[in-house]
């Protein structure tokens, strides 16, 4: 039995860290709510190596915005998806880069450089997820986020789906924004 269990241990890849999303931050930005992210350890070597094979690689994170609830399960208000794929053009030695938010374009650029392709594929910064007037005002929200990092084969038969943990972050009140100078009380 015990010989059993160290055989199934050495057949399962050995990784230095479990891929994570770090660095998950929330600001208002005019009115709209946006999220940053950073992906670590989220592409292995022989993910990379299909990359510059020119297999198309795509890494989706879900982002949501939900109201917390204390004894019951919270409440989801906002569901994004954001998907960001690259196609390497070996003839032309180059990128190709696109971004969808819940299935729209939302960018597409060339990159030479692979540090330019990677920055696209692990970061998130400043992307718009929810309009502040649809939040609703004085309950506490918080912005979760993971990745899917598409299929891995264990013991080259059985697909498993890679994904991260859930990163969380509060989110901060919305600014105040002051009544102009002639809708103010006679009391100010």
């Amino acid at each position: 039995m015990a010989a059993l269990i160290l055989g199934v241990a050495a057949a399962l890849p050995c990784t230095a860290a479990e891929p994570a999303l770090v660095d998950l931050a929330t600001r208002h930005e005019g009115e709209n709510l946006t999220a940053s992210l950073r992906l670590v350890d989220g592409l292995s070597a022989e993910r990379l190596e299909e990359i510059e094979s020119g297999i198309e690689t795509v890494l989706e994170y879900r982002i949501q915005v939900t109201r917390r609830r204390v004894g019951l399960p919270d409440e989801v208000l906002v569901r994004r998806r954001v998907e960001c794929i690259v196609r390497r053009d070996a003839l032309a030695r180059q990128y190709t880069l696109t971004r969808r938010v819940d299935g729209e374009l939302v960018e597409r650029r060339v990159a030479t450089e692979a540090d330019g392709m990677l920055s696209f594929l692990t970061r998130i910064d400043g992307m718009p997820i929810a309009r502040g007037v649809d939040l609703p005002a004085g309950v506490e929200l918080e912005v979760r986020a993971r990745c899917d990092l598409g299929l891995q084969w264990r013991f080259y038969l059985i697909p498993w789906r890679m994904t991260t943990g859930w990163a969380r972050a509060s989110v901060p009140a919305a600014p105040v924004t002051g009544a102009p100078e002639g809708e103010r009380g006679h009391g100010d």
